[in-house]
Parts: C-alpha cells; sequence; structure tokens
C-alpha cells in the first residue's frame, strides 16, 4: 500500500470513527433523557457504552500512528481489536435497547443482521483477495462472539440477572 492510499484508508477510518464516538454520546444523551432507569437497571447498557468511546478513541489515535510509524502492522492491528470492541460494544447496547423497548424480533434482528453483514462483506473481500479467508474468518467469529455475548444473550435474557445491579 502506497502512502497515499494509506492517507486516504486513514481519513477515511478516522471519519467513522469520530461518527461511532457521536452515536456513543447520543445514545447516553437519549437514554438519560428519555429513560434514566435502562442506565440504572442493567449492568451492561451502562457498561459497553462507557467503554466503546474510549476504545474508538484509542483506535483513532492507533492509526493515527499508521502514516508515521515504522512499524503501522502493530497499530493497524491495535485499532482495528479496539475498533471491533467499540463497535461491538454499540452495536450490543442498540440491540439490547431495541429489544427491550420495542421487540425482541426487532432487536435480535438488528444483531443478527449485524453479523450477516459482517460475513457478506467478508466474502467479497474473499472474492478480491483469497489469501485473507483466514483473517476474514477470525475477524468475524470475533465479532459475532462478542454480539453473542455482549448483546444477544443479554437481549435474551440469559445472565441478564447476574448484570443488574
Amino acid at each position: 500500500m502506497n502512502k497515499k492510499q494509506r492517507e486516504n484508508k486513514y481519513r477515511s477510518r478516522q471519519d467513522i470513527n469520530r461518527s461511532l464516538i457521536a452515536i456513543s454520546f447520543t445514545i447516553f444523551g437519549l437514554i438519560i433523557s428519555i429513560n434514566p432507569e435502562l442506565l440504572k437497571g442493567s449492568f451492561l447498557i451502562p457498561l459497553q457504552l462507557t467503554l466503546a468511546i474510549p476504545l474508538l478513541l484509542s483506535c483513532m489515535y492507533a492509526r493515527s500512528k499508521l502514516l508515521t510509524s515504522r512499524k503501522p502492522q502493530m497499530w493497524e492491528d491495535y485499532g482495528y481489536v479496539t475498533y471491533l470492541l467499540g463497535y461491538s460494544f454499540i452495536v450490543n447496547v442498540i440491540g439490547i435497547l431495541l429489544s427491550a423497548s420495542v421487540s425482541l424480533f426487532v432487536g435480535m434482528t438488528f444483531l443478527l443482521f449485524n453479523i450477516l453483514s459482517s460475513v457478506i462483506y467478508s466474502v467479497f473481500e474473499v472474492m478480491e483477495d483469497k489469501y485473507k479467508i483466514r483473517s476474514r474468518i477470525k475477524k468475524d467469529l470475533f465479532f459475532a462472539l462478542l454480539i453473542l455475548l455482549g448483546g444477544i444473550l443479554p437481549a435474551l435474557g440469559v445472565y441478564w440477572k447476574l448484570f443488574i445491579y
């Protein structure tokens, strides 16, 4: 990847991270103004929202190092992990809130469609470069596991009682 391509990749990823951070703050604001009991009645919703923000900020800092570092792969990997955790936490919170506020079907549809979208993206990426299959399988399994443990199971009420004050 040449310098111009890295700069373009960096800028687009920074824009995505800024948007996700804004979404996190917006969700916090909406919950606090509409139904603050959602934050008090659950451990996972405020925890995941609280962690998503510094994770996404860390991702932005890591990715800013991509342009100047002698070891960009290290920063790329760290940025990816922090991005995936932060993004997954936001998806989980939205899925749990949809399940609790609208319907379980809508919440599950949202969470499962996020996993499906990730898999579809991976199929296209592997079609473009067949050597990325191992990487995409690992990334998709990690993402699906985060959504399962942090979104689907809590929305279904599995181990939910462990996280209520």
